[in-house]
């Protein structure tokens, strides 16, 4: 990794669209496997991917792009030690910025906003700034992209956000709205995340119409298994408000 290179992460979240993104960036950027993390406190487990085995948080890159991908989300004790990791290794490579890629579950923000519908068609996506400057707003507030002016960030990318503060490297997560459905990886919101970040760097050329394609075959799949499925009965249901904020 050369100084001023991008140093991007993704931990899994909701709908798996960072672990969609992070994957498929690899592939479609011909990334190669440049380290691993690892520390005592850290679960032991091996990843095997096409026949060959991966440690469950590892790095990607070449000259301009480092990738921090992790299969699994890390313990909430073990957040603030990778993040410093991270950014520790990112300052003595001298990057030039660190992007968190994120998926969230948006909820209505006003009571007479509604909420977003279930089969998860709107993209929408923000932007958050340890240190915010005009270059870069004018880098990463394009539209659809807006600034989250109000919420909170957990995991990985909050502690990097509190690391970076009033540090010479800038984080940034761009997060997008993903559906959460079980067993299902969003990768519409994955291909939308893709796109938020070459739309920050057009010199990351990636075509995401592959995985805009597999997302539309997922859904098709989806929606036929729900007109098959039957519908629970009154007492079963529940209450969708319960349901969602329990």
């Amino acid at each position: 990794m050369r100084p001023g290179a991008i140093v991007v992460t993704s931990f899994p979240s909701a709908g798996l669209a960072t672990t969609v993104a992070g994957h498929f960036m690899i592939r479609s950027l011909k990334l190669v496997r440049t380290g691993l993390f690892e520390a005592p406190e850290m679960a032991p487990v091996a990843v095997i991917q096409g026949g060959e085995v991966q440690p469950p948080i590892r790095a990607y890159g070449n000259g301009a792009l480092s990738l921090v991908l992790s299969e699994f989300p890390p313990a909430s004790g073990q957040a603030t030690a990778i993040a410093r990791s991270i950014f520790n290794g990112a300052r003595q490579r001298k990057a030039g910025m660190i992007v968190c890629l994120e998926g969230v579950v948006p909820h209505p923000s006003d009571p007479g906003e509604e909420a977003p519908p279930p089969d998860g068609a709107v993209e929408a996506s923000w932007v958050a700034f340890s240190q915010r400057s005009a270059a870069l707003d004018g880098r990463f507030l394009k539209p659809p992209t807006k600034l989250l002016s109000d919420g909170v960030i957990g995991g990985v990318t909050g502690a990097l956000l509190v690391l970076a503060l009033e540090t010479e490297i800038p984080v940034v997560a761009l997060l997008v709205s993903a559906r959460a459905t079980e067993g299902y990886p969003d990768d519409r919101a994955g291909a939308h995340l893709i796109e938020t970040l070459t739309a920050a760097f057009p010199e990351f050329k990636i075509d995401t119409r592959p995985l805009r394609a597999q997302a539309e075959e997922i859904e098709k799949m989806l929606r036929a298994s729900m007109q098959r499925s039957p519908s629970p009965a009154p007492d079963e249901a529940g209450s969708p408000a319960t349901d969602m904020y329990r």
